[in-house]
């Protein structure tokens, strides 16, 4: 059974584009890939917390060497690098704040870049153990123009997940949505049901 893990990274809920385009294309690869889903929303989720000198310092400490703080520190690390290590395929909701992504997702980054789990080091330098998996980003932005000088969020999630190992990206595009969010987002939703879906 394939699993498709979806994360949310808005702070908006139900007035969420990024949601709504997600909802879109994770119906569309539940019914026609036939993916079971499981869904993480990092701005809310009590897993996703700023790490300390603890967790820090367990990440580079092997598990029967940890202390009781070390342990407890890296318990949320753990089980959200495993869930994302496990996963076959992804939805990544992407809005723009601020020209990058917002602070909820890069603090859910920061908790599944894991060496050892998600990525781990060789002669050669870091190499991604997560290959053979297909990620969707849906980036949104208000009215910065993907791909010029300012964008820093496709090139960002392109560098991180080929970090992982996933080089299998298809990007979905709804830039500059408040020029006509209502035309935009149903271009947008009529793109993600003509996808040729692998």
């Amino acid at each position: 059974m394939k699993t498709l893990l979806r994360i949310d990274s808005s702070p908006r809920k139900k007035s969420s584009l990024s949601r709504q385009l997600a909802d879109v294309l994770q119906e569309k690869l539940e019914t026609e890939v036939g993916y079971t889903s499981t869904h993480r929303d990092v701005y809310y989720d009590e897993l996703i917390k700023l790490g300390n000198e603890d967790s820090i310092s367990a990440y580079f400490t092997p598990e029967e060497q940890q202390s009781t703080a070390q342990k407890e520190a890296v318990k949320a690390s753990n089980i959200l690098s495993a869930e994302f290590a496990s996963a076959d395929a992804f939805i990544f909701a992407v809005p723009m704040y601020n020209f990058s992504i917002t602070a909820g997702l890069k603090a859910y980054i920061d908790l599944i870049a894991r060496s050892g789990i998600s990525f781990t080091y060789s002669e050669n330098g870091p190499e991604g153990l997560l290959k053979g998996k297909k990620a969707y980003v849906i980036i949104t932005t208000g009215g910065t123009k993907l791909g010029t000088d300012v964008d820093y969020v496709s090139g960002y999630m392109t560098t991180f997940l080929n970090f992982v190992g996933i080089t299998d990206i298809e990007f979905i595009n709804s830039d500059q949505i408040m020029t006509d969010a209502k035309k935009i987002l149903n271009q947008v939703k009529t793109e993600i049901n003509e996808l040729i879906l692998k």
